[in-house]
């Protein structure tokens, strides 16, 4: 199965996880839609912060801002100086799911344009630390960790006892073995070079072992309630209201997948594929994501989104966070 077969079946994670962007000869550059996108979204920034918008309302405002951005595999890397992956540190033109996330987080966290790119760095990096081997690529081993202390995990006050946990082991070690040449992003090396640099990405990983990543989710068995006629037969299903009363706008909202078997493909099993941010329209959730499927970034009826799913034999319920009152 292809990297871009997964992610029709909804793993919109793993090009982020492959750094794979639609043109691998070269790095990619922002488009016409950046210079538009980029303006509108810092002059909101500033706007909220005179305002003095709580940070539910300023991530409502700036993610719509994006809204019909394009689509793309992993446009994001280490900008012009990184060692394995120079692609832009930030674009406005187009998203994967994770980087539309991470922008638009950053930008509520932000009172001026110039807080914008630190908050970035320190959401998508360890530390802050802009380097490849330090970006957070495995949303439940190293996002969710590393962004402990701007982000809350309510999944157990939406779910309470029905609340179930995925587990898989997570091999960077391995998975840095599976690189290949596509996924270096250089300007300038030549063949022989990146040879060398896919040699040194191959060992980058060297001082990892495998661990456990945990992540606790809402399964789609507490979202979608059976319904069964008087002979004891299911019939049907319907949605259980009370969980959707208790996620709130602005939520990030992360597909859940325990022990995904992808350890053939990318080296490693993984347990999130996909990532949104969840709005309250009119009375209605809807997932807002840069959707692969639909090619750019969208709205979509949340609960219809999850039908769609509840006989998926992977994807098994969703993770529910929220940004920190403080941050």
């Amino acid at each position: 199965m292809t990297v871009k077969t997964m992610m029709l079946t909804g793993g919109l994670v793993l090009a982020m996880l492959l750094g794979i962007s639609q043109a691998n000869a070269a790095p990619t550059q922002p488009k016409d839609g950046f210079t538009r996108r980029e303006a509108t979204f810092f002059t909101t920034i500033q706007v909220n912060n005179s305002e003095s918008l709580p940070l539910v309302d300023r991530i409502t405002r700036l993610s719509s801002i994006l809204l019909g951005a394009p689509y793309a595999d992993g446009a994001l890397g280490e900008g012009s100086e990184g060692l394995f992956d120079q692609d832009p540190l930030y674009r406005f033109d187009e998203f994967d799911c994770t980087t539309y996330v991470e922008t638009v987080l950053a930008g509520a966290l932000s009172n001026s344009p110039s807080d914008f790119l630190t908050n970035l760095d320190h959401i998508r990096y360890k530390d802050g630390d802009v380097a490849f081997v330090k970006r957070n690529h495995f949303p439940s081993a190293d996002w969710f960790p590393n962004n402990r202390n701007i982000l809350t995990d309510i999944t157990k006050k939406i779910a309470g006892k029905q609340t179930k946990e995925a587990r898989a082991v997570i091999d960077k070690k391995s998975w840095y073995r599976h690189m290949t040449m596509d996924n270096l992003q250089l300007t300038s090396a030549n063949e022989a070079q990146k040879r060398l640099f896919l040699h040194a990405l191959h060992h980058a990983g060297d001082g990892f072992k495998p661990q456990i990543a945990k992540i606790d989710y809402v399964p789609l068995t507490a979202l979608f309630v059976p319904v069964k006629n008087n002979s004891g037969q299911v019939v049907g299903s319907k949605v259980n209201l009370a969980i959707l009363k208790k996620i709130p706008t602005g939520s990030i909202i992360s597909m859940i997948r325990p022990n995904w078997n992808l350890k053939k493909v990318i080296g490693t099993n993984m347990n999130v594929s996909h990532q949104a941010i969840l709005v309250r329209k009119e009375g209605k959730l809807y997932l807002r994501h840069a959707s692969e499927i639909k090619g750019k970034v969208v709205d979509q009826n949340f609960v219809r989104y999850l039908f769609h799913y509840r006989n998926s034999p992977t994807l098994k319920g969703f993770n529910v966070a929220v940004l920190k009152a403080n941050s």
